[in-house]
């Protein structure tokens, strides 16, 4: 009796994680593709981050892109970017909807928003 029951409890399981491998990407997985940066009161260039799942990325910009890794917690998203051999840190945060990251310039005190490039948000844009 025992033994059916961890039989029938063994295939349950393996049955249930069959089942979560075919699941649609999940919301731990927000920050992976590309995001386009929509407004910046300070007038930077148009780019674009790429996030990647392996923790790497790239921000794409008409003078070329630059590499960058990347960690979140919560929140925070955390970028190390290579300018020309250079190691430059990069903050950002994301709304709690998860449709936005932002990065706030110390030095200007303003906000600059990057929305997802396939989002309906992204056609509102200030930056083209």
């Amino acid at each position: 009796m025992f033994r059916k029951l961890i039989l029938a409890f063994s295939l349950l399981l393996g049955s249930l994680s069959a089942w979560a491998t075919d699941l649609p990407r999940q919301t731990d997985d927000w920050l992976t593709g590309t995001w386009v940066l929509c407004e910046d009161p300070d007038g930077s260039p148009k780019d674009s981050l790429q996030f990647n799942p392996d923790g790497t990325g790239l921000v794409i910009r008409a003078k070329g892109n630059i590499e960058f890794s990347h960690r979140r917690a919560g929140l925070a998203v955390s970028i190390l970017a290579n300018a020309n051999g250079k190691a430059i840190p990069i903050e950002l945060s994301a709304a709690p909807s998860h449709d936005k990251l932002l990065a706030h310039s110390e030095k200007t005190g303003n906000t600059a928003i990057y929305v997802r490039s396939e989002s309906k948000d992204a056609a509102a844009c200030r930056i083209k």
